[in-house]
C-alpha cells in the first residue's frame, strides 16, 4: 500500500485555486489529516465502493434532484460526493458573524423597500436597481395607513467561495425561498453512514438544533401567538427540481406540505382545505416565487398561487416566510451598495465582503466593465439568473455586449470572475479537485439570527467547467463544521417549546384525493394482474392437450379481460399471450402500465407521506414496470406478471405498518377496497352470464378462485369439492375468507365509521350505501345460486344492482371530501 507522502503527491490540486485539503507544501491541513489518512490508505476499489454505495442509498430512499434536460427527469437521483467539506473550528466565528451581520442587513433593507424607501430616498441605493428588478412587486407595498408591523427576512441563505489567498467571498444571496437545507439532512446522514468508523476521530457539529430554531422562528409569525400555529410549506409541485426537499422538510419538521390549490383566502385569512372542514394557516414557509403567488396581484396566468395571498399578508393575517417581494433582495446590483448601506445602518463594516461586482449605471464603473469585459461575468438587473461569461464571447459578440450595455447601462453589472478554492472529490480516475461553492443556511427573526454549523456544498461536476449547479451536472457534499470535543450523534429531534406547542401538519383534501385514487389504480392493477396469471394457467394447459374445455374457459375469461383492457387489443378468442402482453404494457387507457402509471404518480405527489423504508418498494415497483415496458417483446408474460405483483404486495404491507389512518392511511384503504368490491361485482356478475352449462363449469370456477387468490383456501375448507355452491358461498358469503366480497364489505363499513364525526346522530350517507349493500349479502343464501342457471340469471342480476348502488359511493366521497381540490382525472370503467 502507498505511503501518505505519495499518495498526497498523486492528488494535484488546481494551480489557480486554494485547495481546502492540502497547502501549497503538498501537505495535510491539520484539520483533515484524519480524513486524509483514510483517503491515503484506501485504494481505488475502496473509494468507488463508497461512491456506489452512496447513490444506492440515495436511490433506495427516493432522493431526488429534477434536472430538466436530464431524461430521468424527477426520478433523477441526487449526485453526492461522500467525501465531506471540512471547515476548522477556528474559523467558523468569523464566518458566523459575517453571516449573521448579513442577514441583519439585508432583513432591514426588505422592510425598507416596501416601506418608507430610505435607502431610496436617501441615496444609498440608485433607483434603477430595485425598481427595475422583476421581484420588486409594487402592490407588495405596505400601505401608509397599515399598523401591522413589517415582516422581517426569516429564512435566508448565502452562497460563498473561497479565494486564491483562503478568504470567503460572497457570491449571491438567496431571499425569495432559500432551497438546499433538506438536503443537507439527507446528505448528513448519507455521508456519516458510508464513512463510518473511518472518520470516528471527527467531533462534527450537529445540524439538529438549527432546524429546532427555524420552526421556532418560523412559529413566530403566526399571527395569534395563544394556539397552536397551523404551518404549511407552499410548493409549486411534483414538478420543481427540488420537490424532493419540499417534501423531506415538510415531513421532518412535521409540517403540511401544500399546493397554491390546497389554499383558499376567505375575508382576508388564509385556510387550508382539509378533509374535514377549512382549517386556518397561520403561517407559509414559501417555496413559490412571490410573482406566482397570488394571480390577483402579480401574474394573472399563474396556476400556483392562491388569490388573496397578498392581501391576507398586508392584513397581518397570515406570517410568510419569506415575505412576499423578498426576492428583490437576490438583485446582484445591490452588492456594490451594502458596505455604504452596512455603515449607515449598522454603524459597522461589512464582515464578509462581495465578490467584486460593478454597477454600470455609473459612468466610472461602466468603463472599467467595458474595459475588461473578456474577463468578467456580465449579469442583468432585470434578468435573474442569467450569466454570460466574457471570456467565452467572439469579438463580434463583445461588441454586441458593449452596445447593449451603453444603451442600457442601468441594466448590467459587472462580476469578477473569482477562482474558487477546490476540495478534494472522487472522480473517475479517483481523487480529484473540484472547484467548491457554499451555501451557508440562516433563520432569524431580524435581529438574531441562527446559522447552520456548516451548509451545503456543491462542486463542478468536471475541472474543466466553472459553473457550479445542480442543473449544470454538479454534485454536492456535506459540510463539516469541525469541534474540538462533542459527539458525532446527530438527531433531528424537535423539542417542544415551553410557551407553546410547534404546529402539526393536517392532511389536505388534495393529498387525500391523491392516495383514494392511487390505490384505486394500484389495485386495478393487481386484479388485473391476478386475472392474466389464472389465465395464463389455463391458457398453457390448453397448449399442451388442446382440451376443447380449456378453451371453452378461456373464451369465458374474455369479457373479464375486457372490463381493463380494451376490446380492440384482444384480437384473439382465446388472446394470445403476445397479445396480452401488449395490452398490459400499451399506453392505452386500462392498460397495465396505464394503471401502473397513474398510481404511481399520485404516491409521489403526496412524497412527504412516506417513510423512507417504504420509499424502497415504491421504487422496486417502478423499476420493475420501467424493464417490462423496455423489454415488452421479449420478456413472457408470466416473467413479468409475478415480481410485479410480488412488489405491490410487499407496498400494501408495508403500507399497513407505516401509514397511519390519520396520516393518509384511511384514504389509501378506502381507494383499494371499494375498488377491489367493485371489481368483483362487476367482474363475477360478467362471467356468470358467459357461463356454459356443463361438465366444464368446474373448470371456469377454478379459473375465477385463481383469479381472486382464493384457490388455496377454498382447497383448505373444501378438499376436492369445487361446485357453484361452495365458490359462491367462500367468495361472496364467507366473511372469514379474507379476499372475499363480503369481507372487503365489512373492511369498507369499518373504515367509512372513522369518517362519522357524530355516530350518536346516526350513519353517514355513504355507511347508507355501504349498508344497503352489505345487508342483502349477509341475508343471502348460496344455495340459491347452487345451479349454472340461477347463476346466470339470479346472481348476476343481484351482483349488478349491488354494484349499481355502490358506484354512487364514489361520487359522494369525492364531492364532500374532495370537493374542494382541482380535478384528479379518474378512469373509465
Amino acid at each position: 500500500m502507498a505511503n501518505r507522502a505519495d499518495t498526497l503527491s498523486e492528488y494535484q490540486p488546481l494551480d489557480f485555486a486554494y485547495d481546502e485539503m492540502v497547502d501549497a507544501q503538498g501537505k495535510a491541513r491539520e484539520h483533515w489529516r484524519p480524513l486524509g489518512d483514510f483517503l491515503d490508505s484506501s485504494t481505488p476499489q475502496t473509494l468507488d465502493t463508497l461512491k456506489r454505495e452512496t447513490q444506492r442509498r440515495l436511490k433506495e430512499q427516493g432522493v431526488y434532484y429534477n434536472v430538466y434536460e436530464d431524461p430521468a427527469g424527477k426520478h433523477r437521483t441526487w449526485q453526492l460526493d461522500p467525501v465531506p467539506m471540512l471547515l476548522s473550528e477556528q474559523e467558523w466565528p468569523k464566518l458566523e458573524a459575517g453571516l449573521q451581520q448579513r442577514a441583519r442587513l439585508f432583513s432591514l433593507l426588505l422592510q425598507d423597500l416596501y416601506g418608507p424607501q430610505k435607502a431610496l430616498r436617501e441615496g444609498l441605493i440608485p433607483h434603477e436597481v430595485v425598481l427595475r428588478h422583476p421581484e420588486f412587486l409594487r402592490p407588495a407595498m405596505t400601505p401608509k395607513n397599515n399598523k401591522q408591523p413589517s415582516t422581517p427576512l426569516v429564512l435566508y441563505a448565502v452562497d460563498l467561495a473561497r479565494g486564491p489567498d483562503g478568504a470567503w467571498w460572497v457570491l449571491s444571496d438567496r431571499s425569495q425561498g432559500p432551497s438546499g437545507a433538506g438536503y443537507v439532512l439527507e446528505a448528513r446522514a448519507v455521508t456519516k453512514r458510508v464513512l463510518g468508523q473511518s472518520v470516528s476521530a471527527y467531533s462534527i457539529a450537529p445540524y439538529a438544533q438549527f432546524f429546532h430554531h427555524l420552526k421556532r422562528h418560523v412559529s413566530a409569525l403566526a399571527p395569534d401567538q395563544q394556539r397552536e400555529p397551523t404551518i404549511a410549506l407552499l410548493s409549486s409541485g411534483i414538478g420543481n427540481e427540488v420537490y424532493f426537499e419540499h417534501a423531506y422538510l415538510a415531513a421532518q419538521l412535521g409540517i403540511t406540505l401544500v399546493q397554491g390549490d390546497d389554499l383558499t383566502v376567505r375575508h382576508g385569512n388564509v385556510y387550508l382545505r382539509t378533509v374535514d372542514d377549512l382549517r386556518r394557516v397561520d403561517v407559509l414557509i414559501r417555496r413559490v416565487d412571490s410573482s406566482f403567488c397570488d394571480p390577483l396581484s402579480f401574474r394573472s396566468d399563474s396556476m400556483l398561487g392562491v388569490p388573496g395571498l397578498l392581501q391576507a399578508q398586508q392584513l397581518g393575517r397570515v406570517g410568510m416566510a419569506n415575505s412576499l417581494g423578498s426576492g428583490v433582495l437576490e438583485c446582484p446590483a445591490l452588492l456594490p451598495f451594502l458596505p455604504a448601506l452596512a455603515r449607515a445602518w449598522l454603524g459597522e463594516e461589512l464582515l464578509l465582503p462581495n465578490v467584486a461586482t460593478w454597477w454600470c449605471g455609473h459612468d466610472k464603473e461602466r468603463k472599467y466593465v467595458l474595459a475588461e469585459l473578456d474577463k468578467l461575468l456580465i449579469k442583468r438587473v432585470d434578468q435573474p439568473g442569467k450569466v454570460i461569461f466574457g471570456e467565452t464571447l467572439s469579438r463580434k459578440e463583445l461588441q454586441n455586449l458593449t452596445d447593449a450595455i451603453k444603451a442600457t447601462p442601468w441594466a448590467y453589472v459587472g462580476q469578477q470572475h473569482l477562482s474558487f478554492s477546490s476540495v478534494p472529490t472522487l472522480a473517475e480516475g479517483g481523487l480529484a479537485p473540484r472547484q467548491l461553492v457554499l451555501r451557508s443556511f440562516l433563520a432569524g427573526d431580524g435581529e438574531h439570527y441562527d446559522v447552520m454549523p456548516g451548509g451545503l456544498s456543491r462542486v463542478a461536476g468536471s475541472a474543466e467547467v466553472s459553473v457550479i449547479s445542480g442543473q449544470s451536472g454538479g454534485w454536492s457534499k456535506d459540510t463539516w463544521l469541525l469541534r474540538s470535543s462533542g459527539s458525532m450523534r446527530d438527531v433531528l429531534r424537535l423539542h417542544p417549546s415551553g410557551q407553546r406547542r410547534l404546529a402539526t401538519a393536517a392532511l389536505t383534501s388534495r393529498a387525500a384525493e391523491h392516495l383514494f385514487w392511487a390505490a384505486s389504480y394500484l389495485e386495478r392493477s393487481e386484479s388485473l394482474l391476478r386475472l392474466v396469471t389464472a389465465y395464463q394457467k389455463r391458457y398453457d394447459t390448453w397448449l399442451d392437450y388442446g382440451f376443447d374445455s380449456d378453451a371453452q374457459v378461456l373464451r369465458q375469461c374474455v369479457p373479464l379481460l375486457q372490463l381493463y383492457v380494451s376490446s380492440t387489443l384482444i384480437g384473439d378468442v382465446p388472446p394470445a399471450p403476445e397479445t396480452l402482453r401488449r395490452a398490459l404494457l400499451s399506453n392505452n387507457v386500462g392498460s397495465l402500465a396505464y394503471n401502473l402509471h397513474r398510481g404511481l404518480e399520485g404516491i409521489y405527489t403526496v412524497r412527504d407521506l412516506w417513510p423512507a423504508d417504504n420509499w424502497r418498494v415504491i421504487e422496486e415497483l417502478e423499476e420493475l414496470l420501467t424493464y417490462a415496458e423496455r423489454n415488452r417483446e421479449i420478456v413472457a408474460v408470466d416473467q413479468m406478471v409475478q415480481p410485479l405483483l410480488n412488489a405491490m404486495l410487499a407496498f400494501w404491507g408495508a403500507t399497513q405498518e407505516s401509514l397511519a389512518l390519520t396520516q393518509g392511511g384511511l384514504w389509501l384503504h378506502l381507494g383499494r377496497r371499494l375498488e377491489r368490491v367493485q371489481n368483483m361485482l362487476l367482474g363475477i356478475s360478467h362471467l356468470c352470464r358467459q357461463l356454459v352449462v356443463g361438465e366444464d363449469s368446474a373448470l371456469t370456477l377454478e379459473t375465477l378462485l385463481d383469479a381472486h387468490g382464493c384457490i388455496v383456501s377454498h382447497r383448505r375448507r373444501y378438499g376436492i369439492e369445487l361446485n357453484f355452491l361452495t365458490v359462491w358461498q367462500h367468495l361472496l358469503l364467507e366473511v372469514t375468507n379474507p379476499r372475499s366480497l363480503l369481507h372487503q364489505l365489512e373492511e369498507l363499513e369499518s373504515l367509512l365509521h372513522y369518517l362519522n364525526a357524530s355516530p350518536q346522530f346516526g350513519l353517514t350517507e355513504q355507511e347508507k350505501i355501504v349498508l344497503s349493500v352489505v345487508t342483502p349479502l349477509r341475508l343471502a343464501d348460496a344455495r340459491e345460486w347452487s345451479q349454472a342457471d340461477t347463476s346466470r340469471t339470479l346472481l348476476a342480476r343481484f351482483l349488478s344492482e349491488l354494484s349499481g348502488r355502490l358506484r354512487q359511493l364514489g361520487t359522494d366521497l369525492d364531492n364532500h371530501y374532495f370537493r374542494h381540490t382541482q380535478p384528479f382525472t379518474q378512469f373509465a370503467r
